[in-house]
């Protein structure tokens, strides 16, 4: 199949830096144009963006009119809704042909979710706890399992420590309460009897009554959190020694996801196959632990190639 613009084997500097922009902005999806088109809308900002993939993608958002390289709103909806890994060749080209969006849109890029029992536990351990009791026709909230994410913000739910909603007469999905606002706020309500349609089934989520008062109870619930000292990575838990949560340096694997370790089993070599990052506070980006610095646990990247390939 004729491909328009050119294929690269590695992601230019321009992409890198936008992946990571990506992965550390809140960006909520408000409205979906088939199964290639977005309308985005980057927190803290009034101006929506249309983001389509396609050959080649394209956005509306000053950055990529200037650069014509894929901005971070692209890079966001390859990372974040298709949930494409920062090396996966698809997530730096500047566009896909037809076979390659089929291939994203049926997630065949997609290895299997490792989950452990712990995963379930600490899941059925948060707040969101499953409803035995349906009233009025609603339904029962789902369990949020390692896996899940926000719709909007396409956060996974269990490491965005934040207060959630569900859809009581739909699905029974959980939705971060502060995206479900802006959700609310794009579809124009003003009248508090108004329903809120549940941006996964398009059912009636909660009437914008209740949702407004969540919002004012979730401002009160995320204060408290906010109080934690922020060296504790809440919901993390190290998948060696099981201490949950995470105190201190808190390493990630790139590559298994919920695979975490804290400093002490990181100097074990627990998991040595895989690349880590790295982070000393819950709030902070994850920084890629590219080669043993001085302080840092030895032995995380030690199995590293030169060119930070993994030697098998």
């Amino acid at each position: 199949m004729f491909k328009k613009t050119a294929w690269r084997n590695t992601a230019s500097i321009a992409v890198s830096v936008h992946q990571d922009q990506a992965l550390s902005t809140t960006i909520f999806l408000l409205k979906s144009y088939g199964p290639t088109g977005f309308l985005l809308r980057e927190d803290g900002e009034i101006r929506n963006l249309k983001v389509y993939l396609g050959d080649p993608h394209t956005c509306t958002c000053p950055v990529f009119t200037k650069e014509q390289e894929p901005c971070k709103h692209i890079c966001w909806v390859l990372l974040r809704i298709f949930r494409l890994p920062k090396e996966h060749e698809y997530s730096f080209q500047h566009g896909l042909v037809e076979r390659q969006i089929l291939e994203l849109l049926n997630g065949l890029h997609q290895a299997k979710a490792h989950k452990t029992e712990n995963d379930v536990s600490s899941a059925s351990g948060t707040s969101s706890q499953t409803v035995t009791s349906q009233k009025d026709g609603s339904v029962c909230r789902r369990i949020i399992q390692a896996q899940d994410v926000c719709p909007i913000c396409q956060e996974e739910l269990l490491e965005k420590k934040m207060p959630v909603s569900y859809c009581r007469f739909g699905c029974g999905n959980n939705v971060h309460i502060s995206c479900m606002k802006v959700w609310a706020d794009y579809q124009k309500l003003s009248d508090s009897e108004s329903i809120v349609k549940c941006p996964l089934c398009r059912e009636n989520f909660s009437s914008l009554k209740l949702l407004q008062v969540q919002v004012k109870n979730a401002a009160k619930l995320f204060t408290a959190a906010e109080r934690e000292k922020p060296d504790r990575h809440l919901g993390v838990v190290c998948q060696s020694c099981q201490v949950c949560p995470v105190i201190g340096k808190c390493f990630k694997c790139t590559v298994c996801s919920y695979f975490y370790l804290c400093a002490d089993c990181s100097q074990k070599s627990c998991h040595p196959q895989h690349r880590f990052a790295l982070r000393t506070e819950r709030r902070e980006k994850w920084h890629l632990l590219d080669e043993d610095l001085p302080g840092e646990p030895k032995g995380v990247t030690s199995h590293l190639g030169d060119a930070g390939q993994v030697v098998k």
